[in-house]
């Protein structure tokens, strides 16, 4: 009896594990269409803030909320992407906005590699992300008019005037699919701002609200590219129908199962190349019943499309043969990392701080910790190093200031404390040492602010060394704009090297220049 109940104990384990390996191998979906539940699927490729990254990386990934993947590159998800596009030819591909700024690669021509690249990977549209604004209108246009796909962007106006395509409608197997994009309304406060004076964003909702009946008349499916924020996107879904899939960008999230937000469904596909998404929607009688998310990567490298790694690989020796000067070594790893350069103190932002408080002949540095994008090992130090570090094409700048507007500032920096994804305004400093309360409200944290170990007097006027994207308003600092420009400087990425190459050797370290008390999450 006991061997009869053994063989049936067996029998029930292994039935069990046939039934686990069907259901995680077998799309379930995909046999429901071939028998007719469904009458056509249609399939989106998404991929969102790549921020120029067109090379396979072995750093971490830390952009992406999934810390554990590595930056695969532009070319590896083309191969990713067409063989989605081979396996059904409804397919079409989206990007979700910033895709032109980031790297050393990126900064080529403003942007001429990832737009050579982007013009190869198949897609059908994209939307515009607050970062893409960052080598400035004139270059923006151009990009615009040199992609082989538009630019979907329903809510920002020059002048009055759409700047980009507010929708484009296409059919996929007798499917009418209306796209439209979107960006965040604060986007140019991520920019330098003096030169977008005629540039408007209108209210994310208040743009789909005026959208939405159109499409919803002349379409059997509605997608938004979004370049606005998740909680923004389910802020949407909650206040406006009739979008049925927005496809996330702006926090960098990996999300590996999809939301949804009353009848909306909501994905995202992580950042920095490190991934791309799809998002399989399964009709019937030309109404959406079905949407199912997944994410794809590989650290296969040979998986890279041939074409677009050759054009990648050129720009990369372009930016390596330019940078690849040595300007000094480090004797410990400079932390650049996301979290910490947007939430404390690190010695890397120590060290940067303090160069440009030198170089700028200042009284004090300030600079948002959003502005420093990777860390460096220990060891020596390249200009391509410090271009990873600095990518962005910001300027030294000391103004003169009084010590009130100092308060203000560093307020404003500690608005969105205490993340560390999305407060790039954290204010890091130099010749001054700061305190705040962690559990107070936004507006009324900063408690102290300190120079040679006094309190700073409101009254005084300070020479202060930031960089201009700061000055011209970026990151909500508007309290810098009328300031009085004393100084104009070299790139920070500059800076930042001739300081090195002048120390030689750097070994920053934590000085107590940032202290939070009565922290409300660890």
């Amino acid at each position: 009896m006991k061997k009869y109940s053994n063989i049936i104990i067996l029998s029930i384990v292994a039935i069990c594990v046939l039934v686990y390996l069907a259901a995680k191998n077998i799309n379930f979906q995909d046999v429901f269409l071939s028998v007719g539940i469904y009458d056509e699927k249609i399939s989106i490729v998404n991929t969102a803030d790549i921020h120029g990254h067109i090379l396979y990386d072995e750093h971490i990934g830390y952009y992406s909320m999934d810390t554990s993947k590595n930056i695969r590159g532009m070319p590896i998800l083309r191969t990713l992407a067409d063989d989605v596009k081979e396996s059904n030819e409804n397919t079409i591909m989206l990007d979700s906005g910033d895709l032109f700024h980031g790297t050393n690669e990126a900064n080529i021509e403003k942007g001429r590699a990832i737009v050579e690249i982007a013009n190869k990977m198949g897609y059908t549209a994209m939307t515009i992300g607050n970062h893409d604004f960052n080598f400035g209108m004139d270059r923006l246009k151009e990009i615009r008019d040199q992609l082989a796909f538009p630019i979907l962007c329903a809510n920002v106006f020059e002048n009055g005037i759409p700047l980009f395509e507010q929708y484009r409608v296409l059919e996929l197997g007798g499917i009418k699919v209306g796209l439209f994009g979107l960006t965040h309304e604060e986007s140019l406060t991520y920019t330098n701002s003096r030169d977008i004076e005629n540039v408007t964003i209108e209210n994310a909702t208040a743009a789909a609200q005026r959208i939405l009946p159109h499409l919803r008349e002349n379409c059997d499916v509605v997608i938004l590219v979004s370049h606005l924020g998740q909680e923004r996107d389910i802020e949407l879904a909650q206040k406006v129908s009739g979008i049925d899939l927005i496809l996330s960008g702006h926090h960098h999230i990996l999300l590996t199962k999809i939301m949804k937000e009353n009848n909306t469904y909501i994905a995202e596909a992580g950042s920095f190349a490190t991934h791309i998404g799809i998002a399989d929607i399964y009709m019937k009688d030309k109404q959406v019943e079905n949407i199912v998310w997944r994410v794809e990567t590989t650290s296969d490298q040979s998986k890279a499309e041939k074409e677009t790694a050759a054009i990648a690989q050129n720009y990369y020796q372009i930016a390596y043969e330019s940078l690849k000067e040595v300007v000094g070594s480090a004797d410990t790893r400079l932390n650049g990392l996301r979290f910490d350069v947007r939430s404390k103190e690190t010695n890397l932002a120590n060290l940067l701080a303090d160069a440009m408080k030198e170089v700028g002949n200042a009284d004090l540095a300030l600079m948002n910790g959003g502005g420093i994008r990777q860390s460096i090992p220990e060891g020596d130090i390249s200009m391509y190093t410090i271009g990873e570090v600095l990518p962005f094409y910001n300027s030294l700048v000391t103004i003169e200031i009084k010590g009130e507007t100092i308060y203000e500032a560093i307020e404003n920096g500690l608005r969105s404390y205490p993340s560390g994804m999305y407060n790039g305004a954290f204010p890091q400093v130099s010749g001054i040492s700061y305190e705040f309360d962690g559990s107070q409200i936004a507006g009324e944290r900063l408690q102290k602010v300190y120079k040679d170990g006094i309190p700073i007097d409101k009254e005084k006027i300070y020479r202060v060394a930031t960089n201009d994207y700061l000055y011209n308003g970026g990151d909500g600092y508007e309290c810098l704009k009328d300031a009085k420009l004393i100084f104009s400087g070299g790139l920070l990425k500059d800076v930042l090297a001739d300081y090195i190459k002048d120390k030689k050797t750097v070994s920053p370290g934590l000085e107590g220049r940032i202290t939070v008390i009565n922290e409300k999450y660890k």
